[in-house]
C-alpha cells in the first residue's frame, strides 16, 4: 500500500579503508527503513559518489561532488581506520571537505573511528599522522564514536542512527496542525538538530557553580581518548570554544587548582623533556566512582 512521506538521503562517506563499513551502513538503513518507514512516514535513502554521481566537466572531482551529492544530501556518516584520503587542494581529503560542509550547511554528522587491529607495516604514516590530528579536532566539535571490529560498528551505528532519526522524526511539523504548503512550513522540515555541537558565545552573566561543574564535565568526557584521560589543553580549548567559559582566564595553575577543588576530578602532570621549563603535558579524568 503506497504512503506518503518524506525522504531523508543519507551520505556515506569514508576513506578507500572501509569498504566493509561502506556496505553495512546501507543494510542498517535498509533496516530501519522495514521497521520504522511506514509508521513514521520517513524513508532514509543511502547515498553514495560511486553509484550517486555522475561524470562531469568543468570544476574540481570534488566540487562536482559537493554540488551533486553533498548539497542534496540531509545527513552524513563518516567512517575512518587508518587512512584520510587523498588532498583536494580545499581539504585535507574529499572526505574531510564533504563533513566541513556538512558542518557549514547546519547539517547533521556521524562520525566514527576504527580501532580494529592493522598490520603496522600497511600503515601509511603520513596519512595515519594527519587522520589522528583530524579526530582530534573533531573531538573539539562534538561527539565521536570508535569501534572495535564490524559487528560492533554494526550495533553502535543501528542504535545511534535510530536515535538521531528518532529525533529527526520528532522535530517534524505535525500535519494534523499545520498548513502542510505554507512556507513556514517548508522551511521547518528542512531543519535538522546537528550531531556536531556548535560553538556558544561568551556569556557576561555570572555561572552557578553546578553550571561549572556541568561544563566541565562535558568538556572532560567529550575529549577523554582510550587510556580514560583528557588533555587539559584540548579541555581547555573545548571550554573556551564550546561553552561560556574562557579558561585562559584562569591561567594553568589556577585551573589546576580550581579542577582539585571541585573533588570529581584528577590531574596528572608529565615532563617528557628534561630541558623543559614547566611541565609539558597535564591530563585530567574524571575520578572513577
Amino acid at each position: 500500500m503506497p504512503f506518503d512521506g518524506k525522504i531523508f538521503r543519507v551520505l556515506v562517506a569514508s576513506p578507500g579503508d572501509v569498504g566493509e563499513e561502506r556496505n553495512v551502513i546501507p543494510e542498517i538503513i535498509n533496516e530501519w527503513n522495514a521497521v520504522n518507514a511506514f509508521n513514521t512516514k520517513v524513508l532514509l535513502m543511502p547515498v553514495k559518489w560511486e553509484t550517486h554521481s555522475a561524470p562531469l566537466l568543468g570544476d574540481r572531482p570534488q566540487a562536482i561532488i559537493n554540488e551533486q551529492l553533498v548539497k542534496e544530501c540531509d545527513l552524513l556518516v563518516g567512517v575512518f581506520w587508518t587512512r584520510i584520503g587523498t588532498n583536494t587542494g580545499i581539504a585535507i581529503s574529499g572526505t574531510a571537505e564533504e563533513i566541513e560542509q556538512f558542518v557549514t550547511l547546519n547539517k547533521p554528522v556521524m562520525l566514527y573511528f576504527s580501532q580494529s587491529p592493522v598490520d603496522p607495516d600497511k600503515i601509511d604514516l603520513e596519512q595515519f599522522a594527519i587522520l589522528r590530528s583530524f579526530k582530534e579536532k573533531m573531538r573539539l566539535k562534538g561527539l565521536t564514536e570508535t569501534y572495535t571490529n564490524i559487528p560492533d560498528f554494526r550495533q553502535k551505528f543501528s542504535r545511534q542512527l535510530s536515535i538521531n532519526i528518532g529525533n529527526i522524526v520528532t522535530s517534524l511539523p505535525d500535519k494534523s496542525k499545520t498548513n502542510t504548503n505554507s512556507k513556514e512550513t517548508v522551511e521547518a522540515t528542512k531543519k535538522v538538530s546537528p550531531v556536531v555541537v556548535k560553538p556558544v558565545k561568551q556569556e557576561t552573566t555570572d555561572l552557578t557553580q553546578n553550571m561549572v561543574d556541568e561544563y566541565l564535565t562535558k568538556a572532560v568526557l567529550v575529549v577523554t581518548d582510550n587510556t580514560g584521560w583528557a588533555d587539559m589543553a584540548a579541555v581547555g580549548s573545548y571550554l573556551n570554544i564550546y561553552t561560556p567559559i574562557d579558561y585562559r582566564k584562569f591561567g594553568f595553575e589556577k585551573l589546576k587548582a580550581f579542577l582539585k577543588s571541585r573533588k570529581i576530578f584528577e590531574i596528572k602532570e608529565e615532563q617528557k623533556s628534561p630541558n623543559a621549563k614547566a611541565i609539558d603535558s597535564a591530563y585530567i579524568r574524571l575520578i572513577p566512582k
